[in-house]
């Protein structure tokens, strides 16, 4: 059912940044920017979705990456599922994609891998098996655009609209 929602919503969300970039006016030569961001976890991820515009070329795709500091905590469980044993451990999940054109701005929509831990990082023994369950991001590196018209964005990780993503320009 959680799968669903999340489906769901994020679906929905993808659909109203498209309509919202089909009528969006262009930035006039203003260089390089990041709107309408959206972010939010979903339990073992973190997905990032916005536009991008003043890259230049039209029709052309940027490259999308984004960095999400976290606390990852779950079990480990030994191998006859007799004892069990929490853990929790810092970790930094990667999502790449590229952005799609949708009127005269970029859309992306990036979603992290979750996390791959072996059981020799967090548990007892070897032959333990590990159960991520959740993660508590704190913070997010967004980087968007080409060689010459790419910015890197760095703001707290909170679900929702992101208001100042704190971009720069890239050298």
């Amino acid at each position: 059912m959680r799968t669903l929602i999340v489906t769901m919503t994020t679906l929905a969300l993808v659909g109203a940044l498209v309509s919202t970039f089909a009528v969006a006016s262009d930035s006039g030569g203003a260089g390089p920017r990041v709107s309408d961001l959206e972010v939010f976890s979903d339990g073992l991820t973190f997905v990032t979705a916005g536009s991008f515009s003043g890259a230049g070329e039209r029709g052309q795709g940027a490259q999308v990456l984004v960095k999400a500091r976290g606390l990852v905590t779950g079990t480990c469980i030994s191998p006859r599922g007799e004892a069990e044993q929490r853990f929790a451990l810092p970790m930094m999940l990667k999502g790449t994609g590229a952005t799609r054109k949708a009127g005269r701005e970029a859309a992306f929509f990036v979603r992290t891998s979750p996390p791959e831990l072996a059981s020799v990082e967090v548990c007892p023994a070897a032959d333990w098996r590990v159960a991520p369950a959740e993660i508590v991001f704190t913070a997010v590196k967004l980087q968007v655009g080409r060689p010459g018209a790419r910015l890197l964005c760095q703001f707290p990780a909170v679900d929702g609209p992101v208001r100042d993503p704190g971009c720069q320009a890239e050298p």
